[in-house]
């Protein structure tokens, strides 16, 4: 009686062949680039979130009702109560070194380069580059993107919309991370 199936070497060869094509050929299809663009831009939504609320309780502690506070070295401006919606008070506010005309005025088509991010300030809800955001009305916002995008549907905002001081909307969108 003859005994069929495979030696032992011919397994080794089959799972090493099957090993390596797998070492190869796995971060083809998990990309976690994009996860861990997303969790940047939620990080970068929650610290400028935090930020903002201390710059608003540091006013309060002097007093209240300030054009302007001293952080960190730097003068932060008020609007109707919470920081001004600008590109350099998001720096301020973020301890970060973002460039300030490394983007194009174009910036919803061409990707943000020369820098980790851009930033884009002062922009109203009527600006029709900047992504539609529920409640955005009125006022005016900042929003922030990584290398490599345009402002599509993978940024950072924070908006000052309210003009009897209430609370701004600090958010992101990571859906085209």
């Amino acid at each position: 009686m003859k005994n069929s199936g495979f030696t032992l070497i011919e397994l080794v060869v089959v799972i090493t062949t099957l090993g390596i094509l797998a070492a190869v050929a796995a971060p083809r299809f998990i990309d976690l680039s994009s996860d861990a663009k997303a969790s940047v831009i939620q990080n970068i939504s929650g610290n400028l979130k935090t930020a903002i609320k201390f710059t608003v309780l540091k006013d309060q502690i002097a007093g209240g009702n300030s054009d302007s506070i001293d952080y960190n070295g730097n003068t932060v401006t008020f609007t109707a109560g919470n920081p001004t919606a600008n590109a350099q008070h998001m720096r301020y506010l973020l301890e970060m070194d973002l460039p300030s005309t490394t983007f194009t005025s174009n910036w919803s088509t061409i990707p943000c380069k020369n820098s980790e991010f851009c930033v884009v300030g002062n922009r109203p809800p009527s600006d029709n580059r900047i992504p539609p955001i529920d409640g955005f009305n009125s006022g005016t916002g900042v929003f922030l993107w990584p290398n490599g995008y345009v402002l599509d549907d993978c940024f950072a905002y924070y908006l000052n919309v309210a003009e009897d001081g209430s609370e701004p909307i600090v958010d992101y969108v990571d859906t085209g991370c």
